[in-house]
């Protein structure tokens, strides 16, 4: 473990025993990939930074359930997911019974997100679009591996699930994700067979999610 994760232990350990300048520096730290995580999934500003501080809240109410021997940032993602998922049972009054999200696309419900975000850019609109609506597990194993640069063991571990699982989703995810996007557009499909152009992409993607007066 490098020492900037083991700093990061540090000042949760200092954050929630009452330190708040080592809260404001973890949070400054990790902020922008989680936020990017629910700026891709929920309709407004209002609910993302509600979620978002749902997650930090909750890293530390379960800081003693990990024993500090993983990275911060994917100790948060797992807090990040519950939190998210636990959001969407509530809003669609599935507290009670478990919402598939194996099945669950984004695009079927009513938020908006980051297809609005994108609406004055084309090529990025249209795959957004695409990403939304594919199964929710596969858009969540996809953003991790393109958006946030994590290879399949540590999605798995980020998850909880066999890596072997992480890499069939990554696949399956590709081929849905081109799926709907030849129905959109043939020529934004060809750029999942060109990792450059789909690094690409994932790069503009980010600099428009960690500018706040784009999600206006």
């Amino acid at each position: 473990m490098s020492t900037t994760e083991q700093d990061d232990w540090v000042l949760l350990d200092a954050w929630r025993a009452g330190d708040r300048k080592a809260g404001d520096t973890l949070v400054q730290r990790h902020f922008r990939p989680i936020a990017r995580f629910f700026h891709n999934k929920v309709a407004n500003e209002e609910d993302a930074a509600d979620l978002i501080g749902q997650t930090f809240l909750g890293c530390t109410e379960s800081k003693d359930r990990f024993r500090g021997d993983v990275p911060f940032e994917r100790f948060a993602f797992r807090i990040a997911l519950k939190v998210f998922q636990q959001h969407l049972r509530k809003k669609y009054k599935r507290e009670r019974e478990a919402l598939d999200f194996d099945s669950l696309c984004l695009g079927s419900l009513a938020e908006v997100s980051l297809t609005t975000v994108m609406a004055r850019k084309d090529n990025l609109r249209r795959l957004a679009s695409a990403m939304r609506n594919i199964p929710l597990d596969f858009q969540i194993a996809l953003e991790l591996n393109i958006f946030e640069n994590l290879p399949g063991r540590e999605i798995a571990e980020l998850l909880g699930i066999p890596e072997a699982t992480v890499r069939g989703r990554l696949r399956l995810g590709k081929q849905r994700l081109a799926e709907q996007l030849q129905q959109i557009d043939r020529g934004a499909a060809a750029m999942l067979d060109d990792p450059v152009s789909l690094r690409t992409w994932a790069k503009e993607i980010r600099t428009l999610m960690d500018r706040p007066s784009n999600r206006d």
